[in-house]
């Protein structure tokens, strides 16, 4: 079993850092989510192949648990920036894993502090240290989930006195990219990334700088 953390870095943008306007869901719902990512995607209806493959139920978690309210699919109409943080080369599962290249991304860069962020992206402490950055490319034609983040319990985070625990945060969109290990390294592969050495390891107190 591969070392999958949750890392919204995965997020879709932090709405705050850029201008937002609306989409328009399918069921006609009108979602506020930033310029460049509106400009960027389109939605895939529920009956494409493309869709079930997307794996939305699996982004979706109930109160408590973490991952997204709601699942929205989408597809990508241009290439674009995604950005991961996860625990570091050091850190590995029984098979020998990373976090590297996992399920949770954004499209926004990120910033402000690692507790900042821990908190918008609702990331226990316990499956990511949020240590390094990787930037990767998710390229044209990709079918992932976006949505919002759920809220996570202190109970799933470990910490049932309560001392970790996070709101649902309906700002700050995550990307989820089904079984990500399976889209790299390929020529048609969706995810396009950099060698690791390219990865930095970021600044507490402001993860947008180098350590």
């Amino acid at each position: 079993m591969r070392f999958i953390v949750r890392v919204g870095l995965v997020s879709l943008t932090t709405i705050a850092a850029c201008a937002t306007m609306p989409l328009r869901t399918p069921s006609g719902e009108a979602i506020r989510l930033p310029r460049q990512v509106v400009e960027a995607v389109e939605f895939v209806a529920a009956g494409d192949r493309a869709y079930a493959a997307a794996d939305p139920s699996s982004a979706t978690g109930a109160p408590g648990v973490g991952k997204v309210t709601r699942p929205y699919v989408v597809r990508l109409t241009r290439d674009m920036q995604v950005y991961r943080l996860w625990s570091g080369p050091a850190v590995k599962d029984n098979q020998g894993h990373t976090s590297r290249i996992g399920e949770w991304w954004t499209f926004d860069r990120p910033t402000g502090s690692r507790a900042s962020y821990r908190e918008r992206y609702e990331v226990c402490e316990k499956w990511n240290t949020l240590r390094f950055v990787a930037q990767c490319t998710l390229r044209r034609g990709a079918v992932v989930v976006i949505g919002s983040g759920q809220s996570v319990s202190a109970d799933t985070c470990g910490e049932p006195r309560g001392r970790e625990q996070y709101p649902a945060n309906a700002r700050d969109f995550q990307v989820y990219i089904h079984a990500a290990w399976t889209q790299i390294g390929t020529r048609d592969a969706m995810l396009s990334c950099p060698d690791e050495s390219q990865d930095y390891r970021d600044d507490p107190n402001d993860i947008s700088k180098h350590y």
